[in-house]
Formats: C-alpha cells, sequence, structure tokens
C-alpha cells in the first residue's frame, strides 16, 4: 500500500504506534483505536474531494469537543452533504482508484436496508480497511485476511451546512495537523439531543448500545462546552431537526409534545438505572465503557444516573428558558457538596447533616424512597432530588451548613 496517497503517515498505522497511543491514554480496546484513526483519514480524503459540502457529524465530530481524558473510540464517519448522488459515487471511486490498488480494500459497498426505520436522503456504505491487528483483536477467524470494516454514511441535504475547522492536534488515536469540517458545537449537541426519545424521534431500545453511546456524548458536551453552547441556536436547530424527524419517521402531524414525554420518559429510566432491576441497561453501560472508553473515565450505572438528571434540566431548559441558569447553578451546587474544605471526621459529619437534610427537606421531590436516598452519596441525592423548582432552595440550606 502506498501510503504517500494518504494524510496520516505510514507510522500512525503501526501497531507500535497504536499501543502506544493506547497504552498513554488508557484505552483497552486497539481494534477500535485503529477503527477511529480509519474515520479520520477516510473523513480527510473524502473531505479533500467535496470541499466545502462536506462537513463531519455524530461521533468523530464530538472527539474534537473533548478533551483527551473524556474521548470516545467511534467506528462510523457519520457526515452531511450537500450534493448529488452521482459526486458521492465518483468521490468514493475515486478513493478506491488511488488507494485500492487492484486490492481487497477501500471497496464501498452500498447497504440499502429491507426495512429502513427513517425516510431521511442518506446513504450508507461498509469498507474494509487494512489492519495491523491479530485475527483475535479483530474478533475474526484464524487466517482471515487483515482487515476491519468501517460505516460511512452520507445524509444528504439540499443546501451547505455551516462548520467551523478544528485541527486534531488533540485526538487520541494520532496527532494530526489536518483541518476538519466539523459541525459546530451547538449545532452538534442539537442534533445529538435527536437521539433521546425511543419511541419517537430517537434512537429506539432494539439498538441500545447506539442509545447509550449517544447518551454519553450529549454529557459529556453539556460538561465541557456548556459555555460555548449558544442556548437559543440549540433550540432552534433541535426544534428543527425533530420535526424533520419526526415527519421521516412517523409521517403523521408532528407533535412536540408527545416528543418531550418520550424524552423525558427515557430519560427517567437513565436516572433510575442504580436504583432498580434495569439489568439490561446496566448491561449496556458497563459493555459502552469497556469498548469506547479509556479506564479513566468515570461511566458508572450511578454516574448515568445522575447525570441524565443533568440531560433532564438541560433539556427543560433548552426548550424553555434564554439561559443555562439552571443547569449551572445544579452543576454549582455539586461542587459545594464536595466539601473540599473538610477532611477527616469533620468531613463525615458534616457529610451525614447534610445527607439528612436533603432528604427531610426534599425527599418528596425524588422517585427513589427516602429510605434507599439514606443510604447514597450527596451528589447522587442531589441529582435524585433537583428540579427546577427548588434549586434555589436547595442552594440557600446547602449554603447555610457549609458557611
Amino acid at each position: 500500500m502506498d501510503y504517500t496517497k494518504m494524510f496520516h503517515d505510514e507510522t500512525a498505522f503501526s501497531r507500535e504506534y497504536l499501543q502506544n497511543r493506547m497504552e498513554m491514554y488508557g484505552f483497552k480496546n486497539i481494534s477500535r483505536m485503529e477503527l477511529f484513526l480509519w474515520d479520520l483519514e477516510l473523513f480527510l480524503q473524502i473531505q479533500k474531494r467535496l470541499g466545502e459540502h462536506i462537513v463531519l457529524k455524530g461521533g468523530a465530530a464530538t472527539q474534537f469537543y473533548l478533551p483527551i481524558e473524556a474521548q470516545r473510540t467511534s467506528v462510523d464517519i457519520d457526515m452531511i452533504f450537500c450534493g448529488t448522488d452521482e459526486q458521492v459515487q465518483n468521490t468514493l471511486n475515486d478513493i478506491t482508484k488511488e488507494l485500492g490498488e487492484r486490492s481487497e480494500f477501500f471497496l464501498f459497498k452500498e447497504h440499502i436496508p429491507k426495512n429502513p426505520k427513517t425516510n431521511l436522503p442518506m446513504h450508507t456504505y461498509h469498507v474494509d480497511v487494512p489492519s495491523v491487528l491479530s485475527y483475535k483483536e479483530r474478533n475474526a477467524e484464524e487466517g482471515a485476511v487483515d482487515k476491519q470494516e468501517l460505516k460511512i454514511e452520507f445524509i444528504m441535504e439540499p443546501e451547505d451546512w455551516e462548520y467551523t475547522r478544528k485541527i486534531g492536534k488533540e485526538i487520541f488515536a494520532v496527532e494530526s495537523d489536518f483541518e476538519y469540517q466539523l459541525l459546530p458545537v451547538s449545532h452538534l449537541l442539537a442534533d445529538k439531543l435527536t437521539t433521546i426519545g425511543c419511541n419517537t424521534i430517537g434512537v429506539q431500545d432494539d439498538r441500545m448500545d447506539e442509545q447509550v453511546k449517544q447518551f454519553y456524548d450529549v454529557v459529556m458536551l453539556m460538561i465541557y462546552r456548556l459555555d460555548e453552547l449558544d442556548i437559543k441556536e440549540v433550540r432552534r436547530k433541535y426544534l428543527k431537526r425533530a420535526e424533520k424527524e419526526w415527519y421521516d419517521r412517523k409521517g403523521s402531524v408532528y407533535d412536540i409534545q408527545k416528543i418531550i414525554v418520550d424524552v423525558r420518559k427515557q430519560l427517567y429510566r437513565y436516572s433510575m438505572v442504580d436504583s432498580g432491576e434495569d439489568t439490561e441497561l446496566k448491561k449496556y453501560i458497563n459493555d459502552f465503557k469497556a469498548l469506547y472508553l479509556n479506564s479513566k473515565v468515570e461511566f458508572s450505572p450511578q454516574f448515568v444516573a445522575c447525570k441524565a438528571s443533568l440531560v433532564r434540566l438541560m433539556y427543560e431548559s433548552m426548550l424553555e428558558a434564554d439561559d443555562w441558569v439552571y443547569v449551572k447553578k445544579a452543576l454549582s451546587i455539586e461542587r459545594m457538596l464536595e466539601l473540599s474544605r473538610y477532611e477527616g471526621r469533620e468531613k463525615g459529619m458534616k457529610v451525614k447533616e447534610i445527607r439528612e437534610m436533603l432528604i427531610q427537606e426534599f425527599a418528596s421531590y425524588s422517585a427513589i424512597p427516602a429510605n434507599i436516598l439514606k443510604g447514597k452519596n450527596l451528589k447522587r441525592i442531589l441529582w435524585a432530588i433537583v428540579d427546577k423548582d427548588n434549586l434555589d432552595d436547595i442552594q440557600k440550606k446547602v449554603e447555610q451548613l457549609i458557611d
């Protein structure tokens, strides 16, 4: 294979380089490290040919907005393209001609689902790329060709979409000097929010693995990019995309209230995952952590339960407010509950005092019974009781006990 035709240096695709990056950043799955590198390479190849008409979205784009310690792997390339079917096919044929060299690699095979779940105009392809990994690491049969498969998706749009350019210097899989055209962060969050609501516009329950993955991206964008998110822009983009998804899936009269109810229902399920018998969701949370995240990232059922309440608060703010004041206040209270001023026995006594106050004053807001809340840590109790209507009271009472 002629690596001079690639954007990334041949060294970046070596086993040693991948192993070093994996160990440096605490990732466990070298197969997905390699796939993400190929995600980036093939997007650059496509971007070179389609120019400003192609924009990267989805999980791959999200990682450019997160610090390395919070990034996850991605095995798909999701793109928005303004152009013709012929341009897509010509682009892929050109990549095959330039990189394939009469080999079995870089042959783009279009996937046409028998029972599509959406009427969105799109093209999905599967493509084999070279691999330096063993057959066991690739979960392949012994003697199989040294390859991995990527999924590539073009969502066809009638008009060019806005984008921002980011350099891949701070990406876990490779240190890249190249510019990538990405959805702006507010638009990206709005797009990600439409994946919630499993019975209306979101990812359905038969794809729980994808659900959990999308939830993670929403949470991380909120945590790390909150100050950059334009709430009015998020709302505008979300409502526009939600309506489009509704018509493409339902074909009936658009009903935003049904979507809102559905989103709340799914978030409620996630907010209770550490307090009930939802073994299915717990399994997908644990599987996601093992496959996609580095070992230092906290992503337990309890973490998911807390952040589901955060996302609920953010979602309600996005629909009704003109700023993120409720979200910021809740996060501020969470930081207060770390009790960083206290140590040892004094800290233990303060934790007990605050726990008793929170349960006594606010347990009625929680779906978790008070006797069970008593066994939870302060942050878990906060996210079980928090509501935009009680934030001021919670903050006031916590401050009184800390000061």
